[in-house]
């Protein structure tokens, strides 16, 4: 059994529990005393089978369910931050990180978030190398770029890509799992960009394409869709990363693509997708 939430309104449970019969989807109604001895009773809805997370996830962020919500005057049956938990947690720290930087602005905070220190020196840009950095101990260095981001439009476009994928993995597979993929994809991304010639780089787009390689790949291996996630979506990112080797990138405006990250993201998340197929089968 998997709780998808809880409401203390009677008419948006049930409004919401036969949208969920009318998509094939089993689950519980379940009455229990409110909070603090209230009058009022909280229904709770469980899911039968993990599987039907993602679709009932999708359901309950329905405009029509969420308008239902809003206009009932109670609390909406489940606030993104019961099923989300880790995906807002990067989300809160890229804004943490965006603002004590100036979006990549200020170099003495940029400083220790890159892959290896830098310094501006007039009008030189200075910098160490990895070896020196990682024998130093500042092991942080090799995931930290992917929280840095340069201007508020690389933020909002890789926010929104992650809450769009990372919140589908972790309602399916678990917040460890989100965790474990994001860090595994930003290391591996972060060093293939290092090593393609970049220094002062940044961004989540090496985790997003992981966690699109990732989802993509086990659906493919389940007998049934796991996440959900719209066709048009991967032929989007995929468009996107070819386009991310010419200049079209450049001529919007939104500066060169880390595509070393970006490819060797993907081939992460495929990669990480089919180890954890072979540990857990299940």
């Amino acid at each position: 059994m998997y709780k998808l939430g809880e409401t203390d309104s009677p008419e948006l449970v049930q409004k919401l529990s036969a949208r969920l019969w009318k998509a094939k989807i089993p689950h519980q109604v379940v009455s229990k005393p409110g909070e603090g001895g209230d009058d009022e009773s909280l229904s709770e809805i469980w899911l039968i089978r993990e599987a039907d997370l993602p679709l009932a996830v999708e359901i309950l962020n329905a405009p029509e369910t969420q308008k239902e919500a809003k206009g009932s005057g109670k609390s909406p049956l489940v606030a993104s931050l019961s099923y989300a938990k880790v995906t807002w947690f990067f989300l809160i720290v890229c804004l943490i990180v965006a603002a004590i930087t100036g979006l990549g602005k200020s170099i003495e905070f940029l400083s220790w978030l890159t892959i290896v220190p830098v310094e501006v020196r007039g009008a030189e840009l200075y910098a160490s190398t990895l070896g020196v950095t990682l024998s130093s101990g500042e092991l942080w260095r090799i995931f930290t770029p992917a929280l840095i981001h340069f201007g508020g439009l690389h933020l909002t476009f890789n926010l929104l890509w992650i809450w769009e994928f990372g919140r589908r993995i972790e309602v399916v597979d678990g917040g460890l799992r989100l965790t474990l993929v994001v860090i595994a994809s930003a290391i591996i991304s972060n060093l293939a960009q290092y090593f393609s010639g970049s220094i002062l780089f940044g961004g989540m787009s090496g985790v997003i394409y992981a966690l699109l390689g990732y989802m993509v790949v086990l659906d493919k291996l389940s007998s049934s869709p796991r996440y959900h996630l719209p066709t048009g979506i991967v032929v989007f990112m995929l468009v996107w990363l070819v386009l991310g080797y010419t200049q079209f990138t450049e001529a919007l405006g939104m500066g060169s693509i880390a595509n070393a990250a970006h490819t060797v993201g993907l081939f992460s998340g495929v990669g990480i997708a089919v180890l954890a197929r072979l540990l857990f089968r299940s």
